[in-house]
């Protein structure tokens, strides 16, 4: 099925226990208790105990912890800027 309008991504924190990406992403780095994803123009680092993947697909991601203990939301152009000469 093809998509007629790109509606982006959204980033969902759903009782500070799970984060949900629709739309597009990329998957950076995934732990035992984190994960590592780029949305849009923006780098997104959650961690916590017990890191569950419940859903990756090519347009939904859903990580759920019992307990998420940092969110970390930051510019991927930024991010870019400090490895770069």
């Amino acid at each position: 099925m093809r998509k007629i309008f790109n509606t982006g991504s959204s980033v969902t924190i759903e009782e500070f226990s799970s984060l949900r990406i629709n739309g597009p992403y990329t998957l950076l780095k995934l732990g035992p208790d984190f994960a590592v994803i780029k949305s849009g123009d923006y780098k997104i680092e959650a961690s916590g105990k017990d890191l569950i993947v419940e859903t990756l697909s090519e347009e939904v991601a859903v990580f759920s912890f019992t307990a998420m203990t940092m969110l970390h939301v930051t510019s991927a152009e930024e991010d870019e800027e400090k490895y770069h000469a």
